[in-house]
C-alpha cells in the first residue's frame, strides 16, 4: 500500500512539474537569445528572472502540498469534508485539465471526526480511477465528475459520479478486491480501490459501495454524523 501511494505521489508530482519546468526552459532560452541585443534592458532581464522564480516557488510548494497530503494522520481530528475534497481535486488539477474534465462539488460544508489525510487518499483513489476511465474516451468526449455532499437520516454522504461508462455487471462486485483490475484500467497496481475501501470502512468506520448510473458510475460513501455541522 505504501509503495502504491508513493508511486501515485511521484506520478502526480511529475504531472504538476512538467508545465513549470517547460516555462523555465523557455525563459532561459529567451534570455540566451536576447541578452546580447542592444535593446534588451536590465529591467527585462529582472522581469524574466522573477517569472522563473515564481515557477520555482510553485514547484517547491507542490512538494510541500504532496508531502502533507501523503503524510499519515496520527490522530483523529474534526475536519471539513468539502474542504478536504476540494484539496484533493486541487492536487489533481493538472491531470483534470489535461483531459478537460468538468468537476463540480455540490453541498454544504459538513464536518466529521476522522483521519483527514487518509480520507483524502481515499477520495484521490476514486478520482484517479475516474480519470483513468475518462482517458480512454475519444478526444471530443465531454468528461464529468460530479461530487455531492449531503446529510440524511443522521448520516453524512459523499457521492462521486463520473460519466465514463458503466462497469460490467459481472465484475462490479469485485472492484474493491485487492489486485483486481477492471477492463477500463490499463495500468496501476489494482489496489487503489481496495485501499479506499479499507480507509473508509476501517479508519473512518463508514461504508462505501459502487453502482452503475445512467452513462457512468457512482461511488457512495457513508459516514457517521456524530460531529458538528458548520
Amino acid at each position: 500500500n505504501k509503495l502504491a501511494a508513493m508511486g501515485e505521489m511521484i506520478g502526480a508530482i511529475a504531472h504538476q512539474w512538467r508545465q513549470p519546468l517547460n516555462n523555465i526552459s523557455l525563459i532561459l532560452h529567451f534570455i540566451r537569445d536576447n541578452i546580447k541585443q542592444e535593446n534588451f534592458k536590465e529591467t527585462q532581464l529582472n522581469s524574466f528572472i522573477e517569472k522563473a522564480k515564481e515557477q520555482i516557488i510553485y514547484m517547491s510548494q507542490t512538494i510541500d502540498d504532496f508531502r502533507d497530503f501523503y503524510k499519515p494522520s496520527k490522530q483523529i481530528v474534526n475536519f471539513d469534508i468539502k474542504k478536504a475534497i476540494q484539496s484533493t481535486v486541487d492536487i489533481m488539477q493538472t491531470q483534470i485539465n489535461k483531459y478537460d474534465i468538468e468537476v463540480t462539488i455540490k453541498g454544504k460544508s459538513l464536518h466529521v471526526d476522522g483521519y483527514e489525510n487518509e480520507f483524502k487518499q481515499a477520495i484521490l483513489n476514486i478520482l484517479s480511477n475516474a480519470k483513468d476511465a475518462i482517458s480512454l474516451k475519444e478526444k471530443n468526449f465531454k468528461a464529468r465528475i460530479d461530487i455531492e455532499i449531503f446529510e440524511k437520516n443522521n448520516k453524512k454522504y459523499i457521492t462521486i459520479f463520473n460519466n465514463a461508462g458503466n462497469i460490467d455487471n459481472s465484475i462490479i462486485d469485485r472492484i474493491f478486491e485487492p489486485y483486481f483490475t477492471t477492463k477500463f484500467e490499463t495500468k496501476g497496481t489494482g489496489i487503489g480501490l481496495y485501499m479506499t475501501k479499507t480507509i473508509i470502512e476501517t479508519s473512518m468506520e463508514g461504508e462505501i459501495y459502487v453502482e452503475n448510473k445512467d452513462d457512468g458510475v457512482v461511488f457512495t460513501i457513508t459516514l457517521k454524523a456524530f460531529s458538528s455541522t458548520k
